[in-house]
Protein backbone atom coordinates (compact mmCIF):
# COMPACT_ATOMS: atom_id res chain seq x y z
CA UNK A 1 0.00 0.00 0.00
CA UNK A 2 1.02 3.51 -0.66
CA UNK A 3 -0.41 6.25 1.00
CA UNK A 4 -0.26 9.91 -0.36
CA UNK A 5 -0.93 13.14 1.60
CA UNK A 6 -0.78 16.57 1.05
CA UNK A 7 1.72 15.82 -1.54
CA UNK A 8 3.51 18.91 -2.90
CA UNK A 9 6.34 19.19 -5.52
CA UNK A 10 8.09 22.03 -6.47
CA UNK A 11 10.69 23.30 -8.38
CA UNK A 12 11.93 26.58 -7.90
CA UNK A 13 8.80 28.80 -6.85
CA UNK A 14 7.13 26.71 -9.89
CA UNK A 15 4.92 23.91 -7.94
CA UNK A 16 4.21 21.21 -10.13
CA UNK A 17 2.34 18.80 -7.56
CA UNK A 18 -0.02 20.49 -5.01
CA UNK A 19 -1.71 18.89 -2.93
CA UNK A 20 -1.99 15.59 -3.68
CA UNK A 21 -4.11 12.87 -2.09
CA UNK A 22 -4.54 9.16 -2.90
CA UNK A 23 -4.11 5.81 -1.01
CA UNK A 24 -2.72 3.37 -3.83
CA UNK A 25 -3.92 -0.14 -2.12
CA UNK A 26 -1.90 -2.82 -2.47
CA UNK A 27 -2.92 -5.10 -5.54
CA UNK A 28 -4.86 -1.89 -6.93
CA UNK A 29 -4.32 -1.06 -11.14
CA UNK A 30 -4.89 2.90 -10.89
CA UNK A 31 -4.17 5.16 -13.85
CA UNK A 32 -2.67 8.72 -13.16
CA UNK A 33 -4.24 10.70 -15.83
CA UNK A 34 -3.89 14.10 -16.93
CA UNK A 35 -2.74 16.93 -19.54
CA UNK A 36 1.07 17.66 -20.61
CA UNK A 37 2.09 19.24 -17.65
CA UNK A 38 0.08 17.79 -14.56
CA UNK A 39 2.88 16.31 -13.17
CA UNK A 40 2.68 12.20 -14.00
CA UNK A 41 6.01 11.95 -14.63
CA UNK A 42 6.65 14.01 -11.50
CA UNK A 43 4.87 12.07 -9.48
CA UNK A 44 5.70 8.65 -10.71
CA UNK A 45 9.69 9.85 -10.11
CA UNK A 46 8.71 10.38 -6.73
CA UNK A 47 6.68 7.20 -6.02
CA UNK A 48 9.61 5.24 -7.42
CA UNK A 49 12.19 6.77 -4.59
CA UNK A 50 14.16 8.52 -7.94
CA UNK A 51 12.91 12.27 -6.62
CA UNK A 52 11.86 13.74 -3.39
CA UNK A 53 8.36 15.17 -2.64
CA UNK A 54 9.16 18.86 -1.30
CA UNK A 55 6.51 18.08 1.11
CA UNK A 56 4.60 14.87 1.88
CA UNK A 57 6.29 12.17 1.25
CA UNK A 58 5.19 8.80 0.30
CA UNK A 59 4.80 5.98 2.59
CA UNK A 60 4.72 2.70 1.76
CA UNK A 61 3.41 -0.78 3.02
CA UNK A 62 5.10 -4.02 1.13
CA UNK A 63 3.82 -7.32 2.82
CA UNK A 64 3.46 -5.49 6.34
CA UNK A 65 6.92 -3.92 6.01
CA UNK A 66 6.91 0.14 6.26
CA UNK A 67 8.91 0.88 4.08
CA UNK A 68 11.22 4.44 3.49
CA UNK A 69 10.84 6.63 0.36
CA UNK A 70 14.53 6.56 -0.28
CA UNK A 71 14.62 2.62 0.07
CA UNK A 72 11.45 2.38 -2.36
CA UNK A 73 13.24 1.56 -5.83
CA UNK A 74 13.79 -1.94 -4.12
CA UNK A 75 11.07 -2.63 -4.41
CA UNK A 76 9.16 -1.39 -7.77
CA UNK A 77 9.97 -2.53 -11.16
CA UNK A 78 9.53 1.03 -13.84
CA UNK A 79 9.20 1.32 -17.36
CA UNK A 80 9.48 5.23 -19.10
CA UNK A 81 10.76 6.40 -22.24
CA UNK A 82 13.06 8.52 -19.63
CA UNK A 83 14.98 5.04 -18.09
CA UNK A 84 18.21 4.95 -19.27
CA UNK A 85 19.66 2.18 -20.91
CA UNK A 86 23.50 1.86 -21.21
CA UNK A 87 24.12 2.12 -25.34
CA UNK A 88 27.66 0.47 -24.70
CA UNK A 89 25.96 -2.69 -23.91
CA UNK A 90 24.94 -5.66 -25.78
CA UNK A 91 21.49 -6.86 -24.94
CA UNK A 92 22.28 -9.43 -23.56
CA UNK A 93 24.70 -7.85 -20.98
CA UNK A 94 22.01 -5.61 -19.85
CA UNK A 95 19.59 -8.76 -18.91
CA UNK A 96 22.67 -10.33 -17.38
CA UNK A 97 23.29 -7.06 -15.08
CA UNK A 98 19.71 -6.39 -14.00
CA UNK A 99 19.29 -10.11 -12.99
CA UNK A 100 22.12 -9.27 -10.62
CA UNK A 101 20.02 -6.96 -8.80
CA UNK A 102 16.25 -7.87 -9.56
CA UNK A 103 15.94 -11.41 -10.64
CA UNK A 104 13.36 -12.62 -13.22
CA UNK A 105 10.62 -14.87 -11.82
CA UNK A 106 11.24 -18.48 -11.05
CA UNK A 107 10.55 -20.31 -14.16
CA UNK A 108 10.78 -17.26 -16.06
CA UNK A 109 12.15 -18.63 -19.71
CA UNK A 110 14.23 -15.45 -21.22
CA UNK A 111 14.91 -17.25 -24.31
CA UNK A 112 11.23 -17.61 -25.42
CA UNK A 113 10.33 -13.89 -23.98
CA UNK A 114 13.07 -12.54 -26.22
CA UNK A 115 11.71 -14.26 -29.53
CA UNK A 116 8.05 -12.39 -27.97
CA UNK A 117 9.50 -9.45 -27.76
CA UNK A 118 11.22 -9.65 -31.68
CA UNK A 119 14.62 -9.31 -29.59
CA UNK A 120 16.05 -12.90 -29.43
CA UNK A 121 17.80 -11.89 -33.23
CA UNK A 122 19.70 -9.06 -31.03
CA UNK A 123 21.06 -10.47 -28.09
CA UNK A 124 24.68 -9.64 -28.92
CA UNK A 125 23.91 -6.11 -30.45
CA UNK A 126 24.60 -3.10 -28.62
CA UNK A 127 21.57 -1.12 -27.53
CA UNK A 128 23.52 2.12 -29.11
CA UNK A 129 22.04 0.38 -32.25
CA UNK A 130 18.43 -0.38 -31.18
CA UNK A 131 14.93 1.35 -32.20
CA UNK A 132 13.30 3.96 -29.50
CA UNK A 133 10.58 1.39 -29.94
CA UNK A 134 13.16 -1.85 -29.66
CA UNK A 135 14.24 0.02 -26.54
CA UNK A 136 11.01 0.73 -25.41
CA UNK A 137 10.48 -3.52 -25.50
CA UNK A 138 13.66 -3.97 -23.10
CA UNK A 139 12.59 -1.25 -20.34
CA UNK A 140 9.35 -3.25 -19.98
CA UNK A 141 10.57 -6.60 -19.98
CA UNK A 142 12.80 -5.45 -17.36
CA UNK A 143 10.31 -3.64 -14.91
CA UNK A 144 7.42 -6.39 -15.51
CA UNK A 145 9.09 -10.00 -15.57
CA UNK A 146 10.67 -9.75 -11.39
CA UNK A 147 8.64 -10.68 -8.47
CA UNK A 148 8.87 -6.57 -6.78
CA UNK A 149 5.46 -5.75 -5.59
CA UNK A 150 4.94 -2.32 -7.26
CA UNK A 151 4.80 -1.60 -11.20
CA UNK A 152 5.01 2.13 -12.22
CA UNK A 153 4.46 2.32 -16.03
CA UNK A 154 4.97 5.33 -17.84
CA UNK A 155 3.14 5.79 -21.06
CA UNK A 156 4.30 2.47 -21.52
CA UNK A 157 2.99 2.19 -24.63
CA UNK A 158 5.79 5.08 -26.34
CA UNK A 159 7.30 4.05 -29.83
CA UNK A 160 5.71 0.67 -29.77
CA UNK A 161 4.03 -0.55 -32.92
CA UNK A 162 1.21 -3.01 -32.69
CA UNK A 163 3.52 -6.13 -32.24
CA UNK A 164 5.05 -4.07 -29.31
CA UNK A 165 1.51 -3.40 -28.28
CA UNK A 166 0.58 -7.17 -28.25
CA UNK A 167 3.88 -7.72 -26.14
CA UNK A 168 3.09 -5.61 -23.72
CA UNK A 169 -0.55 -7.07 -22.53
CA UNK A 170 0.93 -10.22 -22.32
CA UNK A 171 3.84 -9.17 -20.10
CA UNK A 172 1.17 -8.05 -17.88
CA UNK A 173 -1.22 -10.58 -17.99
CA UNK A 174 1.71 -13.04 -17.40
CA UNK A 175 3.69 -11.20 -14.56
CA UNK A 176 2.26 -8.06 -13.08
CA UNK A 177 -1.74 -8.70 -12.12
CA UNK A 178 -1.11 -9.90 -8.70
CA UNK A 179 1.31 -6.27 -8.24
CA UNK A 180 0.17 -3.02 -7.47
CA UNK A 181 0.50 -1.32 -10.96
CA UNK A 182 0.41 2.28 -11.19
CA UNK A 183 0.17 3.62 -14.62
CA UNK A 184 0.89 7.12 -16.08
CA UNK A 185 -1.31 7.63 -19.30
CA UNK A 186 -2.06 10.60 -21.73
CA UNK A 187 -5.73 9.05 -21.80
CA UNK A 188 -4.12 6.06 -24.50
CA UNK A 189 -6.64 3.56 -23.34
CA UNK A 190 -4.73 0.06 -24.27
CA UNK A 191 -1.97 1.47 -21.87
CA UNK A 192 -4.65 1.16 -18.93
CA UNK A 193 -7.72 -1.05 -19.87
CA UNK A 194 -6.79 -3.42 -17.14
CA UNK A 195 -7.08 -0.58 -13.98
CA UNK A 196 -9.70 -0.14 -12.11
CA UNK A 197 -8.96 3.15 -10.06
CA UNK A 198 -8.17 6.50 -11.50
CA UNK A 199 -6.47 9.35 -10.14
CA UNK A 200 -6.72 12.57 -11.93
CA UNK A 201 -4.02 15.47 -11.64
CA UNK A 202 -4.43 19.63 -12.61
CA UNK A 203 -1.90 21.92 -13.45
CA UNK A 204 -1.03 24.46 -10.67
CA UNK A 205 0.76 26.76 -13.50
Amino acid sequence: MIVLEGLQKKFGKQHILQDVSHTFQTGSKTVILGSNGSGKSTLIKILSGALEATEGAPTYSFEGKNITAKSAGLHVGIAAPYVALNPMFSLKETLAFHEQFCPFPEGFKLTDWLYKAGLAAHEDKRLSTFSSGMLQRVRLLLAVANERPLLLLDEPLSNLDAEGVQFYNELIRSFALSKTIIVGSNYQEDEYDFCTNELLLEKHY
